[in-house]
């Protein structure tokens, strides 16, 4: 089963489809209800638009959220690798410190 984040290029295609139908629809019946001659039908039918347009809203935003969430994560990881970094070439410093200390006792006693 496939969730919306992972539709074929040409499942997202006939979404954006269907919404540009729906939002050209909408703007005909909104014209049709600023002149008063909306009927009962028309009426369900804008209702049914402006529902799926929020719904759509609503899964938008759901899914910003859950990619916030990730690129939060993923910078944590990023900050963590690189104070890992850090450390470690600290570390090497001390190391090549420590052994050209070590080389340079080991000269002076030869």
């Amino acid at each position: 089963m496939q969730t919306p984040t992972h539709r074929s290029r040409r499942d997202r295609a006939e979404v954006e489809r269907l919404r540009t139908e729906r939002r050209d629809s909408l703007l005909v019946l909104l014209a049709r209800a600023d002149r008063g001659t909306l009927t009962r039908p028309e009426a369900a039918l804008l209702r049914a638009h402006v529902e799926a347009e929020i719904a759509a809203g609503d899964r938008a935003r759901r899914s910003a959220g859950g990619q916030q969430t990730a690129v939060r994560r993923v910078q944590r990881r990023l900050d963590a690798a690189e104070a890992a970094i850090i450390e470690a070439e600290q570390r090497a410093e001390k190391a090549e410190a420590t052994l050209a200390r070590h080389e340079a006792h080991t000269a002076q006693a030869a």
